[in-house]
């Protein structure tokens, strides 16, 4: 089942949903306020024995256009 990223406007959280693809169309509610958040558009990822990552830059403007907001609020640890 893939993780889905999801961010809420009313509280301005950043959350995750683990979901079945046959409910990827389905909204996940917010887990503070209950409202339905909007989907992410989130980067892949995987680990392998055998493959060397490439060193990358850090990034230097916000990756989410609700990051560039200064409302102080930072998404939780997982």
């Amino acid at each position: 089942m893939p993780i889905y990223e999801y961010y809420c406007e009313n509280c301005k959280l950043e959350f995750e949903a683990l979901k079945p693809l046959s409910q990827v169309d389905d909204p996940a509610n917010c887990k503070i306020c209950n409202t339905p958040g909007e989907r992410l558009l989130s980067t892949f990822s995987f680990k392998s024995n055998t493959f060397t990552a490439p060193k990358l830059k850090p990034a230097t403007k916000p990756r989410r256009s609700h990051d560039s907001d200064n409302s102080g609020t930072t998404r939780p640890a997982s």
